[in-house]
This record gives C-alpha cells, structure tokens and sequence, in this order.
C-alpha cells in the first residue's frame, strides 16, 4: 500500500516560474530523462569545489559519466527540481534540488546544487523552498541532509528553514535534520 509520501503533488508544487536576484527568469520544474545532456552542461560549468561540495567527489568526469543515472528518477518516490534559464540557451540547466522519500519511514533525504555561475542569486533558497513544500505535500516527518563541513553556506541556508545539524562521530559530514515540516 502507498504511504502519503507517494502522492502527485499538485501542478503548482512542481512547476514554476520565478527570477534571479538579479532578474533573469527561470523555470522551475522536474528533471526529465532527455535532460542529460543539459545536466552534463550544467555539472561541466560547475567548480571543482561546488564538485566537492555537493558530492564529495574531486571526479568531474566521473559525474559526466554517470549523468543517466542521475537523470533517472523513481517518480514514486523522488523529484529532482531543475532551475532552468528562460533567456539565453534553450533548456540550460543551472541547478537541481533532490528530494528523496524514504519509503514507508516518513523521511526524506535533501541534496542540492547550483551552478557555480549562477550562486548567490537565490536560486538555491527557490530550489530548497520548493523541496520542503513537496515534503509538507507528502507528509514527511523529517527531512535530512549531509553536508561537508566545509559547506558553510549550504549549512546557513538550511538552519535559516529550520535543519539543526549535529556533527557525525567521525567529523567529515554534518547531519541535518528539519522535524514536522
């Protein structure tokens, strides 16, 4: 039997338009299958450390090559919102948001990335706002999220939506957690 967390959300959950701090407007919307060029794009404009930052990998290439597997989605359980420029090149990808149910635990695990390009234009705040409003959609308890210490402005971000975060025992990732969302 489904639990609440498998739920189709509503159209103005999944797909939005909003802007850039600085104007530039942008679509909000699931990831696709035939994304994967774009998200290739999107990871090939992306910093060695936004690399690091987000998963902990030094491998770009090692990204590019599984790009497939990250555009596949179990649409029962997972979205992966995509910021998607409005202007410029048709389909450029500039940021994900991913929001993975944990089946039948009433948890969800929250990544997210943005382009280095296009950070500090609060496209990481429109991508994380939208992954909590699926949750609260869902019935998520908890929301989690692991973070490298390093990753200062992903920690500020998420403790400004309410995550706490506890360090792990070792002290290379940062456990947060939003309860009741």
């Amino acid at each position: 039997m489904a639990t609440a967390a498998y739920r189709k959300p509503p159209r103005e959950i999944l797909i939005s338009t909003g802007h850039t701090r600085d104007g530039i407007p942008v679509l909000f919307r699931p990831l696709w299958p035939e994304d994967s060029l774009a998200w290739r794009t999107m990871i090939a404009a992306c910093s060695p450390e936004t690399i690091w930052l987000r998963f902990e990998c030094q491998s770009r290439d090692r990204l590019l090559a599984e790009a497939d597997r990250f555009c596949t989605v179990n649409s029962g359980c997972e979205v992966v919102f995509t910021a998607e420029l409005l202007e410029g090149e048709p389909g450029q990808l500039v940021g994900e948001g991913r929001l993975c149910a944990i089946p039948d635990r009433q948890e969800a695990e929250f990544a997210m990335l943005v382009a280095t390009p296009w950070q500090g234009k609060g496209l990481g705040s429109a991508l994380t706002d939208r992954c909590l409003a699926l949750a609260q959609w869902w019935g998520i308890r908890r929301v989690l999220a692991e973070v490298v210490p390093e990753n200062a402005r992903m920690i500020a971000l998420l403790q400004s939506r309410g995550f706490r975060f506890l360090r792990d025992p070792a002290g290379r990732i940062v456990l947060g957690e939003r309860v009741a969302c």
